[in-house]
């Protein structure tokens, strides 16, 4: 093994929850460090090609989840098309308050974009608009590198040994965060976890000679490459008929199956558009480098956020959030939900925090993933400072030092 590391806090995963997380703990002068097995930042959001940045109000015009979360939101269109809504768009220039949301009516029905604080991306802008931020922090970045195993000391979990082109190594931390998204970390140090999965399903993006033709009338690229769903079955399990079951993401042999499954039913679609429009006129601009099963396993944290929380106070919420489906529907986090259970000194944040059946379907969401990622910061920086584990730090003092960060706690 080589020579180990050490740092204050050590974030694995780094997508949007992880990246969130980082942001915080950095810029709170803390020694920080963010581990990503792939070769960009964003997960889902980039790697996995989701081009939407889903909703920071209630749909009734009231923002709700603020802080990192709404940067990132502006981050992902610095580098690629997308508009916000006037009445959201906070930007000094009067030029960007004026944009159009041209174009958008053909994914969403017409006016929707416009009520609620959300934006289309490309999601490769959007990792040109992650790395400039991480640049502008002081992370320790380690991309290419894929987290092993936890280092335990009975229940507290002290490290991450990783592998990457210098062979193995040993990262070791004061708190440590998992962003994986599928509660990598928390499973195999022992905390209690749910499984999901879905069956094959797949999206990726696509350019044509229509796209191009419309592109030229409008004067406009930012149409040019759009989504393409490339498999049977929506984000509810519902329309895949083909002879694969459920795959949770959590088996390796699994995952590879649930890859091969969902490009062939992209496959055998794409083959039939170009049949009518020709291959030179349709053809795929770029697969997901990720899989894209939406809920894989996630931890049964000290709390839970539940579908019967909808628009009910919490004493110990961390945060808001907003369904993207339903107006008027907002959720408080509990701190309980980022906890896992059965391990010391280790936070959870994204998609993997506790949520039940239909709220899973929210906290796994981008806007979701950036607050419990920032939330996940400053609970590891309080219990660095205090000396302390996560699951120890007096929940009032939390709660004070996120609304500091200007984040809303309660409806």
């Amino acid at each position: 093994m080589l020579k180990n590391k050490s740092y204050d806090i050590l974030i694995v995963g780094g997508g949007i929850a992880g990246v969130s997380a980082a942001l915080e703990s950095s810029r709170s002068g803390f020694k920080t460090a963010l581990i990503e097995k792939t070769v960009l930042w964003g997960g889902m959001a980039t790697s996995g090609l989701v081009p939407i940045y889903m909703p920071l109000c209630d749909g009734k015009g009231n923002q709700v989840t603020y802080g990192i979360a709404e940067e990132l939101l502006y981050a992902s269109i610095k580098y690629g098309p997308g508009a916000i809504s006037g009445q959201w768009d906070k930007r000094k220039s009067k030029k960007a308050k004026n944009e159009k949301l041209e174009n958008y009516d053909e994914l969403y029905p017409e006016g929707m974009l416009s009520k609620r604080f959300q934006t289309f991306y490309n999601p490769f802008s959007f990792a040109f608009g992650l790395d400039e931020l991480l640049e502008n922090s002081t992370v320790d970045l380690w991309l290419d590198t894929l987290a092993c195993l936890p280092v335990m000391k009975g229940k507290r979990i002290t490290g991450i040994e990783v592998e990457n082109k210098s062979g193995r190594l040993r990262i070791d931390a004061s708190v440590i965060i998992d962003g994986t998204g599928d509660a990598d970390i928390a499973f195999r140090a022992g905390a209690p976890c749910t499984e999901r999965g879905s069956y094959p399903s797949f999206m990726y993006q696509y350019s044509s000679l229509e796209l191009a033709e419309k592109a030229v009338a409008r004067r406009s690229a930012n149409r040019l490459v759009t989504w393409h769903s490339g498999g049977s079955s929506n984000e509810w399990g519902k329309g895949y008929d083909g002879p694969k079951g459920i795959f949770t993401g959590t088996d390796g042999k699994g995952v590879s199956e649930f890859l091969m499954e969902s490009r062939k039913i992209a496959r055998i679609r794409l083959a039939g558009e170009q049949e009518k429009q020709g291959r030179q006129n349709i053809y795929p601009a770029a697969l997901p480098t990720m899989h894209q099963i939406r809920m894989t396993r996630r931890i049964d944290g000290e709390d839970i956020v539940k579908d019967d929380m909808v628009n009910t106070f919490h004493p110990d919420s961390i945060g808001l959030i907003a369904d993207c489906r339903k107006t008027d529907a907002v959720w408080e986090v509990p701190y309980g939900s980022i906890l896992p259970g059965n391990v010391e000194n280790l936070l959870v944040a994204g998609r993997c925090s506790a949520a039940e059946e239909y709220t899973w379907q929210i906290t796994r969401l981008v806007q979701s993933a950036a607050l419990t990622g920032q939330v996940a910061g400053i609970a590891a920086c309080m219990a660095f400072r205090n000396k302390t584990s996560p699951e120890k730090i007096d929940i009032k003092d939390l709660q004070t030092a996120i609304a500091e960060k200007g984040i809303k706690l309660h409806i």
